[in-house]
């Protein structure tokens, strides 16, 4: 179940095309009240520019954006490089049938010596900040040297009908959300990283709040849908309905059977089919996720409430309301599905998350659990980088869910079944409430 439609001929660098200066067309676009620019087909080599209010940027099939692999074009005082860029613009929109290429491949190099600070010193392929009713459907963008689509502090989006293929180098993320009122349909996303996460980081006071996500396809080498690690604000009311998630058909920088993964047979899988994480302060509530299929991840389900860079002393943070619903799939390692919270500890409060309910949840795993796997005592790791193998990279004390710190927590209709015996139990329940 690899991701289809997602074919790995956008892998390589595009070859170099005619320039074009779509900046000087939408400035004068703009300049008339707005109107739409269209890009005919072709390779066309283009360089950064600014997408303005009531401007449509049409792409036709066949056509071809070319980004510029000269990191001294992306000079334009943000506090990253950005490709395609829009701030505080309203009634914007890209469209069509064509590609957008940011050909990250040309800062590999940039990459290998930046390392973590990757996100602020390579082009992000698209971001719109702060704009008012923006419209994404049916183009094809790939191969951005970080992040490849980014949403943020936006109200009013819709996503149709795209498709990202995004494996140039480390940080390339799909479609990352920190906005309200979204709605994202029958799209894939194919990514090196997340393939689909909700961020709330930009700014600490804007909730991400009233979006849906259905009928959507999503590969990655590290989560498929993931709330996080950015978290100081809100994740309220989001639906995630009617997905698949599916096994990458490539990777750059994986292989977790070199990095001591347990049971991991197969190079290309993701760490969690859904990691759901609140570890720097924030708050979520009314999460529904259902209708999933997922295959080739290591861990299908990961609940994660922490303190990592959240104030000391504040109670005002929660993880609850969440439902899980109507899951099937497979994985590929002995780490178990978890759902997990800290004691209290050094003027910190307990983070327990609540009122999770995972309903007609089919799981099946590798097996192969020893007894001392059963007895293995689990660190807490708070304050650690929330992910699912974050305790020392060892199988869980379950095969099926480990629960510690958790309060009403509710599993109907729940079954996991190991493909070879196992002596953990399916769930083990730590210092659990109701």
């Amino acid at each position: 179940m690899a991701c289809a439609g997602l074919a790995c001929a956008g892998f390589p660098d595009a070859a170099r095309g005619a320039a074009l200066d779509l900046q000087a067309q939408i400035d004068a676009a703009a300049a008339k009240g707005g109107g739409t620019v269209r890009v005919a087909p072709g390779a066309h080599e283009v360089k950064p520019f600014v997408l303005k209010s009531n401007v449509t940027l049409e792409l036709a099939e066949g056509a071809k954006l070319l980004a510029s692999t000269n990191i001294a074009d992306y000079a334009m005082g943000r506090e990253c490089p950005v490709f395609i860029f829009a701030d505080h613009a309203t009634n914007i929109a890209i469209v069509g049938k064509g590609t957008i290429d940011g050909r990250g491949g040309g800062f590999r190099e940039t990459a290998k010596l930046r390392g973590e600070d990757q996100p602020k010193t390579l082009p992000v392929l698209m971001r719109f900040s702060r704009c008012r009713n923006v419209r994404l459907e049916g183009f094809r963008y790939t191969n951005p040297g970080s992040w490849a689509c980014h949403l943020r502090n936006c109200d009013g989006v819709k996503v149709k009908g795209t498709s990202c293929f995004n494996y140039c180098n480390k940080m390339n993320d799909g479609l990352d959300i920190e906005s309200c009122n979204v709605t994202v349909e029958d799209c894939d996303f194919c990514a090196d990283d997340d393939a689909l996460c909700f961020k709330a980081e930009s700014d600490k006071t804007f909730p991400v709040t009233n979006v849906v996500v259905r009928n959507c396809r999503m590969g990655s080498l590290c989560n498929a849908i993931k709330f996080g690690t950015g978290s100081y604000c809100d994740f309220r009311d989001i639906t995630i309905e009617n997905c698949e998630l599916r096994r990458t058909p490539g990777a750059w920088r994986f292989d977790w059977r070199k990095r001591g993964m347990p049971g991991v047979t197969n190079r290309y899988c993701g760490i969690a089919g859904l990691a759901l994480e609140v570890v720097d302060g924030g708050r979520m509530e009314n999460v529904t996720i259902r209708n999933i299929k997922m295959e080739g991840y290591m861990t299908p389900i990961f609940i994660r409430h922490s303190n990592r860079h959240g104030p000391k002393g504040t109670g005002n943070t929660y993880l609850r309301n969440v439902l899980i619903e109507n899951v099937t799939g497979t994985c590929d390692s002995r780490i178990a599905s978890s759902i997990t919270g800290v004691p209290a500890r050094d003027g910190m409060p307990a983070r327990r998350p609540c009122d999770i309910t995972l309903r007609n949840i089919h799981l099946t795993v590798p097996g192969g659990g020893t007894a001392q796997d059963a007895a293995a005592q689990v660190p807490e790791k708070d304050g650690g980088y929330p992910e699912a193998f974050m305790f020392n990279r060892k199988p869980l004390p379950a095969y099926g869910f480990y629960v510690r710190h958790a309060d009403r927590v509710k599993f109907e209709n729940v079954t996991v079944t190991p493909r070879s015996p196992d002596a953990r139990k399916p769930f083990v329940f730590d210092d659990c409430g109701d």
